[in-house]
């Protein structure tokens, strides 16, 4: 009987132990490796799309307002300056003038500045100040290169944060993301194609998780710490409202991402179970079957003249046709007469 394993030696007892461990032990280890990766790869994935998500234009705007104000100190800026604003704009021929007193190079027209009233000139100026410095970043602040800020002070936290909401940034992490999400894409793959049955669904949702849980749980530490540092003071309010808005994004994905690979690993083992519980999973033994080597089949006589000779195949008789009549295998013309 033909087997597919008949051109194979066969192991023995001994071999059969120690190569058949080592094989489970290296097919084990290879996917333990793409399930590693799998999981470094998808955290790198959601920390970017996280930073492309805070960092998209409308976004981080309304995040750079919150900084601007306690870093201008915008309201105290605009009650005393406003006055000479409008007079400059009286007096000047200049369409456009720019707030005295205001640290950064912000404009307003001349009909703005004599009609606007100061909530309406704040909230114009506040606009244009973010969307300033989403586009430079913190040289939009620093014009002569000379300002500084204490290292450990609130102040200088939420200018780096500041700093960090640029569009810069954005594009950054836009390649990030593209090639975080090959890598995941390929080795998810990987670790679906090493795995059997539905044990692959299990290693699948357990890589999920645990590049999920990591990046959730320090996300929500960070929120819990920043929900617990309250003050009076308008600089750490500001703080808190910036942090808060930016930790929420990834607390967010990593929860989401962390209960699909829950999911997905629990209802892998499960229905594995079922599978096991319900349907039989032995496969049948190829050595049983095995015979050893086969040899080629026996080749199957043809007609040929030979062979008509000894009486394998005996030609039929035609009477009375004369002339040369040549079968198909056949090696020299035969006379046929009646």
């Amino acid at each position: 009987m033909l087997s597919r394993r008949s051109n194979f030696p066969r192991r023995g007892p001994v071999s059969e132990r120690i190569f058949g461990r080592a094989y489970a032990e290296a097919e084990h280890g290879g996917t333990w490796l793409a399930a590693g990766l799998f999981a470094i790869a998808l955290f790198l994935f959601i920390v970017s799309l996280s930073v492309y998500d805070i960092t998209r234009p409308i976004r981080a705007q309304t995040l750079l307002a919150a900084g601007i104000v306690s870093l201008t100190d915008i309201d105290r800026t605009l009650e005393k300056n406003v006055p000479a604003l409008r007079e400059e704009a009286r007096t000047s021929d200049e369409e456009n003038l720019e707030v005295p007193g205001y640290p950064l190079p912000v404009t307003l027209s001349r009909v703005e500045a004599l009609t606007a009233d100061i909530p309406t000139i704040r909230a114009l100026v506040l606009d244009r100040s973010a969307k300033l410095v989403y586009a430079t970043g913190l040289e939009a602040f620093d014009e002569t290169g000379e300002q500084s800020a204490d290292l450990f002070s609130v102040s200088s936290v939420i200018r780096e944060l500041v700093g960090f909401l640029t569009g810069n940034a954005h594009e950054r992490a836009r390649w990030v993301v593209l090639a975080s999400l090959v890598i995941a894409t390929i080795t998810g793959a990987a670790t679906l194609a090493l795995n059997r049955g539905f044990a692959r669904f299990t290693s699948f949702g357990l890589a999920v998780l645990l590049a999920s849980a990591p990046g959730y749980f320090v996300a929500r530490g960070g929120t819990y710490l920043v929900d617990r540092f309250g003050s009076d003071d308008p600089f750490v309010t500001d703080l808190q409202v910036i942090v808060q808005a930016m930790l929420d994004v990834p607390e967010r994905n990593f929860l989401i991402a962390g209960s699909l690979g829950l999911i997905i690993a629990v209802a892998g083992r499960f229905f594995g179970l079922v599978a096991n519980r319900f349907f039989s999973d032995e496969s049948l033994d190829p050595v049983a079957y095995d015979t050893g080597p086969t040899l080629p089949f026996a080749a199957v006589p043809g007609p040929t003249h030979e062979q008509s000779d000894r009486g394998g195949l005996r030609l039929p008789t035609l009477a009375g046709v004369s002339g040369p009549v040549t079968y198909k295998h056949m090696t020299q013309p035969t006379r046929v007469s009646g």
